[in-house]
């Protein structure tokens, strides 16, 4: 018993190095403009946040999820969509319920994840998840489409390591803009030829571990050899 004490005390460590990290990074995003700059500063935020979910999901002994706001219904938050990330533990008395892991955490301004670059690397049997949930809430909620907000999710077992349809499978993120789609919505466009290398990527391997990609080429190959 004193080991295992011991391991879970590690574990809880980690955890919060891995928070500190991405507080560190939101006040250093909010002091720069350049988007090389603040894709770094992204890359490092999602990193942290990534391992932080695998420590939720051993610290707790529960499935983890990283979760990415989605949502585009009337009552939405703008200023989320795409660029707000968080963590949400399943709560072991009720396997429909999730409890968040922490209060969330933003991109830079102008970087976003891409769903469809995402979706298109993973090919056709790998499909990024989607959960609706009332987020942050320090009690579990239960994951409803009649309620709460639309997110996108990357799964780990309790062990830590990927849960089966997320291993090595893609989360990509670049360079945006917001922009207006009608019936008062925005999306975002990555249509834009300068922004068009600004991107980067994780790769979620079987054992809960992630690859960070930030060369081009690499994620132009992954996303066309899906379309050929």
């Amino acid at each position: 018993m004193e080991n295992r004490h011991k391991g879970y005390t590690l574990i809880e460590l980690l955890v919060v190095l891995g928070l500190m990290t991405i507080a560190f990074s939101f006040v250093i995003v909010n002091t720069v403009n350049d988007e090389g700059m603040s894709l770094k500063s992204s890359q490092r935020i999602l990193s942290a946040v990534a391992q932080g979910v695998r420590g939720q999901a051993i610290m707790n002994q529960s499935p983890a999820r990283l979760i990415i706001y989605a949502d585009q219904g009337q009552d939405s938050d703008q200023n989320k969509y795409l660029r707000f990330f968080g963590i949400v533990t399943q709560d072991p008395k009720n396997p429909k319920k999730w409890i968040a892991g922490t209060e969330g955490t933003y991109l830079p301004k102008g970087i976003y994840f891409m769903p469809e670059l995402s979706q298109r690397a993973n090919g056709r049997g790998r499909q990024v998840g989607k959960m609706h949930l009332e987020y942050p809430r320090i009690r579990s909620k239960f994951n409803d489409p009649r309620y709460g907000e639309e997110y996108y999710y990357y799964e780990f077992n309790a062990n830590g390591t990927m849960a089966a349809k997320f291993v090595n499978t893609w989360l990509i993120f670049g360079a945006g803009t917001l922009e207006p789609k009608g019936n008062r919505q925005l999306d975002v466009s990555f249509d834009n030829p300068s922004q068009e290398r600004l991107k980067s990527g994780l790769i979620f391997r079987k054992v809960g571990s992630t690859t960070l990609v930030t060369d081009f080429d690499q994620i132009d190959r992954a996303t066309q050899k899906s379309v050929r």
